[in-house]
């Protein structure tokens, strides 16, 4: 399995070059980064710069305009989208293979489902070239069936889910029963805890024996919600490799060859 984390995952006064310098030196995989449309040109340089001079490549981004667009005004609506649809690919030249897009489907408001997946169908068109897997995360309480069916409504191989763990527990979802039953729509899953369970206190061991036994292809990154990200991070990845779930790709290598 590979991992990685995001940049803002690192929460302490750190500058960016110091939080790339960090999951490196973590011996991390990737990197997920956020990127907003008023910057995102600028934060591309600067991120394709750190990826490059530390070795470390961006794997996948998040675009968290996109949940906000069910409540942009109509008149508005488009330019919104265009600006998500210009995001992502700020992404994809990054390198990015996969765009996070976050979405609070509910039940009771259809039409966020039906905002949603338009959007999300134009960004599918505009990646399609590269190949780009456009991934939904359910956020605010969003229900990870929700999100599973707004993916599926798309009939697209790209369009996926980006299953977070602790977004389970906010919206009231077993992570284990989940992740085991929309497993084949995963293309990367978030680990982190819940709004009042520490990543340690998850229920590790069986997440990864889902993701083991479903043979699960896809990468999984660390989120940490903390002040004391820099310290937080370290913990996690300790609590990873204690569980077996991950370790770096050097001791990867070195046990293989053995």
């Amino acid at each position: 399995m590979l991992l990685g984390a995001g940049t803002d995952t690192i929460t302490d006064d750190y500058t960016l070059e110091q939080k790339f310098a960090e999951l490196r030196r973590l011996g991390l995989d990737f990197v997920e980064v956020p990127l907003r449309s008023a910057d995102a040109p600028a934060q591309a340089e600067l991120f394709r710069e750190l990826a490059a001079a530390h070795e470390l490549p961006i794997a996948s981004a998040v675009v968290a305009e996109f949940v906000r667009l069910p409540d942009v005004p109509e008149a508005e609506r488009a330019d919104a989208v265009r600006r998500v649809v210009d995001t992502a690919e700020v992404a994809v030249g990054l390198g990015c293979d996969l765009v996070l897009v976050p979405v609070r489907v509910k039940a009771e408001e259809p039409r966020r489902a039906e905002v949603y997946a338009k959007a999300y169908a134009e960004l599918l068109a505009a990646t399609e070239r590269h190949g780009t897997v456009i991934a939904a995360e359910f956020v605010g309480g969003a229900l990870p069936s929700a999100a599973a069916e707004l993916v599926g409504s798309l009939d697209d191989p790209r369009a996926r889910l980006f299953f977070d763990t602790g977004n389970c527990l906010y919206a009231g979802a077993d992570p284990v029963a989940d992740l085991r039953a929309l497993l084949p729509l995963v293309a990367q899953v978030h680990l982190k805890g819940g709004p009042d369970t520490p990543l340690a206190a998850m229920p590790l061991r069986e997440l990864g024996a889902v993701l083991e036994s479903g043979g699960f292809a896809g990468r999984c990154a660390l989120e940490i919600e903390s002040p004391k990200g820099r310290l937080s991070i370290r913990d996690a990845v300790s609590v990873l490799r204690m569980y077996g779930l991950w370790q770096p790709s050097q001791e990867r290598s070195e046990r293989s060859a053995g």
